[in-house]
């Protein structure tokens, strides 16, 4: 009889995959290597890179599983070790972009456990949305580097501005995103999700 991995929890995938049951990886490959892949890819900007960050999480897992041992839900272990592993990345690679920074941050901070697609895209509708309420010249600057990926110095030379002036826009608008309500209760309502 052949079993159904696909209804089991992770807790139950994880034991098995301690005694390096095959397929116990394979359901948990299938559940997570999406919404991490994601999750990456947000704070990166680079889907070669986040394909890769998110594989090797992969390999090592199946490589460590028999000595691991998860004090958190399955979910929560895993969005964690890709926030570390773009961190580091972020480090080794010596990134100076500091807009970057910020946004693997925050992007770390609202979706610290999110593990369902839907959930990322209602955030990013909420956030779509705090942005177009933005002053003019904050949404401008924070399009400019957001959807367009231009450094702080080709967007103060494209808008005839300083580079403090970008850099001092792009902070109040991550903080103007931090500090609204409604974003702030939809990812409470994606953080008491991913426990049921």
């Amino acid at each position: 009889m052949m079993v159904a991995y696909n209804t089991f929890t992770d807790q139950e995938l994880f034991s098995l995959l301690k005694k390096a049951d095959q397929q116990a990886f394979n359901e948990i490959y299938d559940r997570y290597w999406t919404p991490l892949y994601l999750h990456a890819n947000r704070m990166l900007r680079d889907e070669d890179a986040a394909q890769d960050l998110v594989q090797d999480l992969f390999i090592w897992l199946f490589e460590k599983s028999e000595d691991l041992d998860i004090n958190t839900s399955l979910s929560g272990f895993l969005y964690t070790a890709v926030r570390n592993r773009v961190f580091n990345a972020i480090k080794r690679n010596k990134l100076k972009d500091n807009y970057l920074i910020e946004i693997a941050a925050f992007a770390d901070e609202m979706i610290d456990v999110a593990d369902e697609h839907i959930h990322l895209k209602e955030l990013a509708a909420i956030i779509e949305r705090e942005i177009d309420f933005m002053p003019h010249k904050m949404k401008e600057v924070f399009n400019l580097s957001r959807k367009a990926h231009l450094s702080h110095k080709e967007i103060a030379e494209k808008l005839g501005i300083s580079e403090h002036t970008v850099s001092t826009q792009i902070q109040r608008a991550l903080l103007r995103l931090r500090k609204n309500k409604e974003l702030q209760y939809a990812v409470s309502v994606i953080i008491l999700n991913c426990f049921h």
